[in-house]
């Protein structure tokens, strides 16, 4: 923390602005010190949990009318539920008309006789559960569900779609509850087909209508659920229906934990994240880079440093594919590349040269010697060719993933601050391509790219390779078979050295998309390695986007790198750098001398 200036005397303290209507007035400190502190007193909680414990289904009622007002609140309690992405899906039209309710009881009536059959034995107790109260309620509410316009993207929405109905759901529950509150009595109607009922009150097409409630005053006030009265079932235990961590009966859940039994430090990140509520800044106002500074402190225990030393892992290797035209270059050019960056000469040495990191350039699969200057860690002189076999052997992925572990090792025992990985191979984004393939079933027409600089005429002959390897393997397999189908050497090395990093709480930050990707390997080999990945960027290779999403991390930078290397992930350690900085030597409002409003500012 830098030196701060001499306090403010209270007579000239600039008064923090209120927090405007509708925001949240809390603050960390007030959090921190009573995280219960937005519950209920005692007598309110139980009176929540009474209203959720006795509500009923009403299948009697009287005839006296609801007051507009009471009508109103119950309404507006249903308009207050929850709904993914505020998509507010439900439509509710309230039906007063005798005749209309005659209606509806008559395609009620219509469906519990074709119904009746299939309950065998229990038919008769079936026709039992009157329906009268359709007619009976003095209001009926139709509670329907607007699936709106497809072409609208929904935050949330993309990949369950039928959230609007669950949401449609959370607003009849509120109703009843609601209801129950005052003293109404709600009973669902759920015989009927849609298309008459949507026929009846002439509801577009688009809306599906989800439930018929009659609502009035109920002419019962049963103890318990009337279909556990009639003896049709019961209640069951909660232990029934609550499983711990996977469906009961199911295999072991994996262990979530990261490597060596410790997981996320959550305490130092919600530090972390207190203190930037803390800061002279409105909430939130710094974006992406509060969200990495709380990362870092989850995983390392502290928000970043002030001077960040990296350790940079560039594993070097060769691909069998290459003799069907996968890139412009040929194997020859891996070891060349390589001895270069060892040298300091390529884009990797000048970063880390200029940053005072610590490189080490290794070999795991080049098809030579490996050059001067280069790490022997030879494990094979490069992969098979994947569209006519496996491209790795079970004993050389082993032997890969041991190497790349024990370089991490080696790197994180200097000292380093993070692990920063990246790659050199010619043809090593065409594997890439062949390995989220093999990983998540992503087509070649979108995880292949030009990588170094293939033509039209190239990029549709290395697609083609891409998608005879997929062809062979197949696609959505385990991470070990798809590393062993269609990996390389050099990738599998950077799997290890990411799994071996979070089992020593490293912040690994990765490169392109070939190191991505090995990343994604290792996620799926063991989940909790996720806990420890940081994006630097994203490559102007299509698939690189693929990966990320697949990871679920934002890249700090999009500069259209296609260098490899890791060149983009040192471009990146300043920004981290300014972060925590940032978080650091910026003052708090208490530090500065800004006094807080009475009423509880921002």
């Amino acid at each position: 923390m830098t030196e701060r200036a001499t306090p403010v005397s209270a007579e000239s303290r600039f008064q923090r602005p209120p927090t405007p209507p509708g925001f949240d007035r809390s603050r960390a400190a007030e959090r921190a010190a009573d995280p219960r502190g937005w519950r209920y007193d005692e007598e309110v909680r139980e009176v929540v949990y009474r209203v959720i414990a006795e509500r009923r289904d009403i299948r009697r009622f009287r005839p006296d009318d609801v007051a507009r007002e009471v009508l109103d609140r119950v309404l507006e309690a249903a308009h207050r539920a929850p709904s993914v992405g505020l998509m507010q899906p439900w439509r509710m039209i309230v039906i007063r008309s005798l005749d209309t309710r005659i209606a509806v009881r008559t395609l009620a009536q219509r469906e519990r006789m074709r119904q009746a059959d299939r309950f065998d034995q229990r038919a008769r107790q079936f026709l039992d559960q009157k329906i009268e109260g359709i007619v009976e309620a003095p209001l009926g509410v139709c509670v329907c569900c607007d699936h709106g316009d497809p072409s609208v993207e929904v935050l949330g929405r993309g990949t369950i779609p039928e959230t609007d109905v669950y949401s449609t759901a959370c607003a009849i529950e509120n109703l009843w509850l609601a209801a129950r509150a005052e003293g109404l009595g709600v009973g669902w109607v759920s015989f009927y087909r849609q298309e008459d009922l949507r026929a009846l009150l002439g509801i577009p097409e688009g809306v599906d209508p989800i439930a018929y409630l009659c609502l009035g005053w109920p002419d019962e006030r049963p103890e318990r659920p009337g279909l556990e009265a009639a003896g049709w079932s019961a209640r069951m235990p909660l232990s029934e229906v609550v499983m711990e961590e996977r469906w009961r009966g199911a295999a072991n859940a994996p262990d979530t934990a990261l490597p060596g039994g410790t997981g996320p430090d959550r305490a130092a990140a919600i530090r972390a994240r207190d203190r930037l509520d803390e800061l002279v800044k409105p909430a939130g106002s710094l974006g992406a880079l509060e969200p990495l500074i709380e990362r870092w402190a989850q995983i390392t225990g502290a928000p970043p440093p002030a001077r960040l030393r990296a350790g940079v892992l560039v594993c070097a290797g060769d691909h069998g594919h290459v003799n069907h035209g996968t890139s412009l270059f040929d194997a020859t050019v891996t070891a060349q590349v390589a001895a270069a960056a060892a040298r300091g000469e390529t884009a990797i040495g000048v970063l880390c040269e200029r940053g005072g990191h610590e490189l080490i350039v290794a070999d795991l699969g080049i098809a030579g010697p490996t050059p001067a200057g280069v790490r022997a860690a030879k494990v094979a002189s490069g992969t098979a060719d994947m569209t006519s076999g496996a491209a790795i052997t079970p004993a050389q992925l082993d032997a890969a993933l041991a190497g790349g572990a024990e370089l991490a090792r080696e790197l994180a025992a200097g000292g380093v601050d993070c692990l920063v990985l990246g790659e050199i191979g010619i043809g090593n984004t065409a594997t890439t391509a062949a390995l989220i393939g093999a990983l998540t079933g992503a087509p070649p027409e979108l995880s292949v790219g030009r990588g170094s600089g293939l033509d039209a005429a190239g990029l549709e002959r290395k697609r083609s390779v891409v998608a005879a390897a997929l062809a062979r393997h197949g696609a959505s397999l385990p991470a070990r078979e798809a590393l062993l189908a269609v990996g390389g050497l050099e990738l599998a090395a950077l799997s290890g050295a990411t799994a071996e990093a979070a089992r020593l709480r490293v912040p690994v930050l990765l490169d392109g998309y070939a190191a991505t990707v090995a990343a994604l390997a290792a996620v799926r080999l063991d989940p909790a390695v996720a806990e420890v990945l940081i994006a630097s960027h994203r490559s102007a290779e299509p698939g690189h986007r693929l990966a990320l999403e697949e990871l679920g991390l934002e890249p700090l930078l999009d500069l259209r790198l296609r260098l490899g290397e890791a060149s983009g992930a040192l471009l990146a350690l300043p920004l981290i750098e300014a972060a925590g900085a940032l978080h650091r030597e910026m003052a708090t409002f208490e530090e500065s001398g800004v006094a807080r409003n009475a009423s509880r500012p921002l």
